[in-house]
């Protein structure tokens, strides 16, 4: 039988790029496990409370009854909102709808102002919205937590999944929902084909962007107590937006709605295993535009 060697290369490739995502992601929380593998003693002694984590989230019932729970608590939260919190939302809304209204400006600047820096960048931040690197990479995350008794490592792998399958619900209720043209399928930022199960045209919203703000904001949250962590998760993640606009792959209102949905849901998973929080996804239909508006109470 012949050797598809196509094959092999494209399955090496994925290999390599989720096996990177799984080390930048245990580095890049946990710096002392670079110094175990160049067969160092740790530079400093991690606290019983590094270890322990804030949230203890384990893997349990509790956790698994969480994504009914907190996806309830969520899309209720309407009805506990003030004038204040409408006001809030709102203004996600309107930022969103005036992307919308200069989609097609920025697509076309976007396009025509790409070099092969920003090439480069988008290829290296690309696989941060793949779901072939984050996926492996929560899974050994989670287990590297088990091995090292690192109850934040396995809160954060269980948190993070959890977040990024409750905005991936809601980026794929959109999506499904407007059905809009991706900017290299149709250079018409207006064009919608509405409700339906076709599995074609799911530009709006971004499920990269979603899906990279869903995980970095979660590690943002869990080690905010090292500086250099949050400005670097969020960091990749707005880059791994910036290049679904680069790529021509989405148009810049989906990469924002998709990072909103990504962020507030994040937020509302962390702080749901802390305490009561306010989050909710409300729809906003207004004329060729459709779409949902994030509001979460900090």
């Amino acid at each position: 039988m012949p050797v598809n060697k196509d094959r092999f290369f494209i399955l090496g490739r994925v290999s390599k790029v989720w096996l990177q995502g799984v080390l930048l992601l245990i580095l890049f929380v946990n710096p002392s496990f670079a110094q175990m593998l160049a067969g160092k003693e740790p530079s400093e002694q991690t606290s019983p409370g590094e270890k322990d984590g804030p949230n203890g989230v384990e893997l349990d019932k509790d956790y698994l009854r969480g994504y009914i729970t907190d996806t309830q608590s969520i899309l209720t939260s309407p009805l506990r909102w003030e004038k204040e919190d409408w006001l809030k939302a709102s203004l996600v809304a309107a930022v969103t709808m005036g992307l919308y209204a200069y989609d097609q400006n920025i697509q076309d600047w976007v396009q025509k102002n790409r070099n092969t820096i920003t090439d480069d960048v988008a290829k290296l931040v690309t696989p941060f919205g793949n779901g072939f690197v984050i996926l492996p990479a929560l899974g050994v995350f989670y287990l590297y937590g088990c091995s090292e008794g690192d109850k934040r490592a396995r809160s954060t792998a269980l948190l993070s999944l959890e977040s990024l399958v409750l905005s991936s619900v809601f980026t794929g209720a959109l999506k499904f929902t407007t059905h809009r043209y991706r900017p290299n399928e149709e250079n018409q930022y207006n064009k919608w084909d509405g409700p339906s199960f076709s599995t074609s045209h799911l530009s709006f919203p971004s499920w990269q962007s979603s899906s990279a703000f869903a995980i970095g904001t979660v590690i943002a949250s869990e080690y905010s107590d090292k500086v250099w962590v949050p400005p670097l998760a969020y960091g990749i993640a707005t880059l791994t937006g910036l290049a679904r606009i680069h790529n021509n792959d989405h148009w810049a209102s989906d990469v924002f709605l998709g990072s909103a949905i990504g962020f507030f849901t994040a937020k509302a998973i962390v702080a749901l295993h802390k305490k009561d929080i306010d989050l909710a996804v409300m729809p906003v239909i207004e004329d060729q535009f459709r779409g949902l508006a994030l509001f979460y109470q900090f």
